[in-house]
Parts: C-alpha cells; structure tokens; sequence
C-alpha cells in the first residue's frame, strides 16, 4: 500500500467513493444523502485542484488502484482561537475493508497536521456511523463536544 498525495489524474477515482460517505450508516431523517454526496463531491473536487498544502487529499494507492482517500484541512478552533489539523472525509472502497487503509490514512492525517505546526487533530462522524466512530476512538480520538441540531422546518 502507497499513502501519496492525490492528483488531478486520481479525480475521477476519488470521486467515485464519496458516495460511500452517506451511504456506508444511515444519516439522519434531517439530512438527505443525495444532497449531501452532492456537497462532498463539490468540496473534494475543489481539495483536488487545490496547489497549497490546506486542503489536500491523500489517496491510499493498493496495486495501481485508488483503495481510498483521507481529505485534511485546518479549521479554527473557538476556545483556543488557533488552527488544527481536520479530518474533513474519510473513504476506504468496500473491496479493500480491513486491510488496514483507514488506519494508515489516519496516520498520513496526523503526519500532515503535524507537519503544518498544529498540535491538535479532529473529525466528525455521525452518531449513526458506530463503526467508524469505533476506529476512531481505536486510533485515540475522543469526544469533545456534542452538537445538538433541531431543525425548524
């Protein structure tokens, strides 16, 4: 397995997988899973095209064939007013589950934050999404704080 930085030539096999990302757990009756690939394709594809190092992709490469992709980028955090690393998205293709890609990915994540001077790294995951919250906690993520959502509609 190769972790590299993904290219304009990875696009279209990158791409493919986002839809994994809704569609892996059941989201929420709030959100609609077409509309929600359709946001994550527009974000990775700009990641994608991106020349700076905030954002990147880094595709996990298994026999010439993209296996999955991890999509880093800073965000701000509103305590401590400083950037840190984000795990935005996360895919590994259904063929190559638990061979390790998620794990390696996360630590070519973590390479990337520290690389960039931060000294924390988060994510996201949906309450639905056990599994990958499994592996997350697995790979020393913890909960920080829960957002509650009520929508108005």
């Amino acid at each position: 397995m190769l972790i590299r930085r993904a290219g304009p030539a990875d696009t279209d096999a990158i791409l493919a997988l986002v839809p994994r990302l809704s569609s892996s757990f059941t989201p929420p009756p709030w959100r609609e899973p077409a509309a929600m690939t359709a946001t994550d394709v527009d974000v990775i594809a700009e990641a994608l095209r991106s020349t700076e190092d905030d954002p990147t992709v880094f595709a996990a490469e298994v026999d010439g064939v993209v296996a999955g992709f991890v999509h880093v980028r800073s965000l701000e955090d509103y305590y401590r007013r400083r950037k840190h690393g984000h795990v935005a998205d996360l895919v590994v293709a259904s063929a190559y589950e638990g061979r390790g890609i998620a794990t390696a990915l996360l630590a070519r994540a973590e390479e990337w934050t520290r690389a960039s001077g931060y000294d924390w790294i988060t994510l996201g995951v949906f309450e639905q999404n056990e599994r990958a919250e499994q592996l997350y906690r697995r790979q020393g993520f913890r909960r920080d704080v829960i957002r509650l959502l009520k929508p108005l509609t």
